[in-house]
């Protein structure tokens, strides 16, 4: 198996993990390492504690002995306590293993620092002496992280040597996120109402976000007071007011720590410190008002970003009510594979606990571990073209995945998300891409809802007779056909293999004839006969395995038919129809005929508007309706 390098790190989605990580992959793919990076998302409801220690399980997956190094940037976890839970774990379980950390420092690993005093110096500088600000503020980041540290004394440095004194209230330490901007603005105005001049933030999201609180309390940015960011992303140019920041270079932090991995492996002295050499670039725009930005084209850009963070959080609703009624492990997986494609990953690997559908036999302390054997359940695809698989392959967990998946040409980068519900673990997802795509927040949405869907499973099969549950939300009771909740879930089924496996689809829309005339002249128990046989007729002319029929009303009926080899399923399926419907009168004797009307229409466009199929075969089907009227006017009256 090629070598591995792993990294650690949150919020994959951000930006910055899409500057850094693309670096880090750059100078490892260049040694012939692939990348397998095992990152989460944020908590952003404190409540939420149960969720927040789920998403810290991802640093439980991985075997840190099987890798030839481990790389770690612990400043976008947004998980409270995590960089002291990833300390902790690597100590014990990584020894003997090159640890680097980016933009941190700790004892006992190696450690890759930006230049970020001298960035956040040089623009407090600025402000100093090209505004000739004095009432300068620094909203900082996390207190506990080193690099906070060093970017607050950037700040110190040049307010120092301007002689400028700084007092408590002109400090705030922050979390390098959004949420803090308002309780930022307040510390600085306490004991007066006077604001600062310029406020320099720690980085791009928290000047972001004083931006728009300063914005929200009436004031004018830079006209009333100044802000300025750190880190150079492209958010701070979509901004209504462009901020004004700084950026380094991330390719030589990451090409730094993969050196001191492959160094440290080869018994090279290293430094356990290392700063890179860059010297920062300071971006003047708006918010300072030494710069200007072309607005057109922040706003395509502005569009381009939002459209990327946003592709497929429409069907996130649908997913998650999909999982409600998959009352069968198979109906998970099946909705799962339908609604793949808006991760944009070229293919998934759903990998599960042993135990996932049975974790209630798990030990209460170790709900939040993994078994040791994990299953490869299902691989999905991007290429709607290739079904999914379902290799039900057991492996070492320490793997990650059976080794043949990573025997490529080429070294390649794997994300790993734990799946899980609150803090009960099933499994993880790992996933590649393709060049120009990467993970999105639906992404997010898509390993929290599969958890999720496990976590309900589980708990309904405990206490309810699963199967009987199906039946009862899915089975038409009267025809034991599906019914309309049934259909539909069938239906999109139906589409997504076709569109695998290049089959052509026929939608069938069958209304019962006199079933009125039949109840008002027999009774109802003669009506529900009548509506039995016309759904026996209709099952006895499908292929169950790979076919649909379904009662979706009263006398209504849809079905939906594969085209054969031949071409010839829907001249086959009214024939049949209508001779089982014969040979049904023929043996009841009743007093009345048993009728439907049949209306198909075979769908030309998988990836189009299903509905406008429906609507013709629903035209047809009253086309035929009227002339079995017309010929037999007392019996449908």
């Amino acid at each position: 198996m090629r070598k591995r390098i792993c990294v650690i790190m949150g919020e994959a989605d951000c930006e910055y993990a899409r500057e850094i990580v693309p670096a880090i992959c750059k100078a490892a793919w260049s040694y012939d390492y692939d990348v397998v990076m095992f990152s989460n998302y944020g908590a952003y409801d404190k409540s939420l504690m149960l969720y927040t220690d789920g998403e810290k399980t991802v640093i439980r997956i991985p075997d840190f002995q099987s890798f030839e190094g481990i790389i770690v940037e612990e400043s976008i976890f947004n998980l409270e306590g995590m960089e002291r839970e990833t300390y902790e774990r690597l100590s014990e379980y990584a020894q003997g293993v090159p640890i680097v950390y980016l933009k941190s420092e700790y004892g006992g690993v190696y450690s890759v620092l930006d230049n970020d005093r001298l960035a956040i110096r040089t623009i407090t500088e600025h402000f100093i002496e090209t505004h000739h600000f004095t009432r300068i503020c620094h909203f900082a980041g996390r207190v506990e992280l080193d690099d906070a540290h060093e970017r607050e004394r950037g700040y110190r440095d040049a307010m120092a040597d301007a002689k400028i004194p700084v007092t408590d209230n002109m400090v705030f330490w922050g979390d390098y996120w959004f949420g803090k901007a308002a309780e930022a603005l307040d510390h600085f105005l306490a004991g007066g109402d006077v604001y600062p001049e310029a406020i320099v933030c720690a980085n791009d999201f928290c000047a972001a976000a004083m931006t728009e609180e300063l914005i929200r309390r009436g004031k004018r940015v830079p006209e009333d007071v100044c802000v300025s960011g750190y880190d150079g992303m492209d958010d701070s140019r979509m901004l209504d007011v462009p901020l004004t920041t700084a950026r380094t270079k991330k390719e030589d932090m990451a090409r730094m720590a993969v050196e001191t991995i492959r160094k440290v492996r080869h018994g090279d002295s290293v430094p356990r410190i290392q700063r890179t050499r860059e010297r920062p670039e300071i971006l003047f725009r708006d918010s300072c008002g030494c710069g200007t930005y072309d607005r057109i084209e922040g706003m395509y850009r502005k569009f381009r970003y939002q459209e990327y963070h946003s592709y497929g959080l429409d069907m996130a609703a649908a997913l998650d009510s999909g999982y409600h009624i998959a009352f069968q492990q198979e109906e998970i997986f099946t909705l799962a594979d339908n609604y793949f494609r808006y991760n944009r990953a070229e293919v998934g690997y759903i990998c599960l606990c042993e135990d996932a559908f049975s974790v209630k036999n798990r030990d209460v302390d170790k709900i939040s571990d993994y078994t040791d054997r994990m299953v490869l359940k299902r691989i999905f695809y991007f290429d709607q073209s290739r079904n999914y698989d379902s290799p039900e392959t057991v492996f070492d967990r320490t793997d990650i995945l059976p080794a043949e998946y990573f025997d490529t040409e080429k070294p390649g980068l794997y994300f790993v998300y734990s799946i899980h519900s609150l803090n009960h673990c099933y499994g993880y997802m790992v996933l590649t891409y393709g060049e120009g795509n990467w993970v999105n927040k639906y992404t997010q949405i898509f390993v929290s809802s599969m958890g999720n869907a496990i976590d309900d499973y589980n708990v309904r099969s405990e206490y309810m007779d699963m199967d009987e549950i199906r039946r009862l939300y899915l089975i038409d009771e009267l025809t034991e056909l599906y019914n309309r909740r049934g259909y539909e879930q069938n239906r999109q089924t139906m589409i997504d293999r076709a569109k695998r496996r290049k089959m052509e689809l026929i939608l069938v829309n069958i209304d019962m004839d006199g079933l009125k005339y039949i109840n008002d002249h027999f009774g109802h128990p003669e009506g529900d006969y009548g509506i039995r046989a016309v759904a026996d007729a209709i099952f006895a002319c499908i292929d169950p395995d790979v076919e649909v029929a379904s009662r979706i009303g009263g006398d209504e009926f849809a079905a939906i038919l594969l085209e054969n080899e031949r071409g010839t399923r829907e001249a086959d399926f009214a024939e049949a129809f209508d001779r089982a419907l014969r040979e049904c009168n023929e043996r009841a004797g009743k007093p009345y005929e048993i009728h439907a009307s049949c209306g198909m229409c075979k769908v030309e466009n998988l990836s189009g508007d299903i509905q406008r199929y429906v609507n013709r075969a629903d035209e047809i089907m009253y086309i035929n309706k009227r002339k079995y009227k017309q010929m037999h006017p007392l019996m449908v009256r």
